[in-house]
């Protein structure tokens, strides 16, 4: 959507025509085996150090996803958190005392669909 102000003061106008949701949301996908074992070593590796919270972003980038690990404390997890869903999912927030079996279970859930 493109915006353009005329003059200051003047309100915005809804854009014309609709937009395609399909162009906006990607397809879920789980982790592949080569993608669980990377960021699940990088997580485990957090938690056993201990310290403060972090959360545990997918963020897409390109035609694949990057896994991001930011502490709580930082500006750019609360950033993380209004970005828009078509581009990342939040995995979980953990800490040193992180229970690993749960974080294993969180990212072999994660992106899957419920079975119908």
């Amino acid at each position: 959507m493109i915006r353009s102000d005329l003059l200051p003061g003047t309100r915005s106008v809804a854009p014309v025509g609709r937009v395609r949701p399909k162009l906006i949301l990607r397809r879920r996908k789980p982790l592949t085996a080569r993608e669980l074992k990377s960021v699940f070593d990088r997580v485990k590796k957090r938690v056993l150090k201990g310290g403060e919270p972090f959360g545990l972003f997918a963020i897409k980038h390109g035609q694949g996803r990057v896994f991001r690990l930011i502490s709580v404390k930082d500006a750019n997890y609360t950033a993380q958190l209004r970005v828009d869903k078509a581009l990342q999912h939040m995995v979980g927030t953990y800490d040193g005392s992180a229970n690993l079996g749960h974080v294993w279970d969180d990212l072999c859930a994660f992106d899957r669909t419920p079975p119908a």
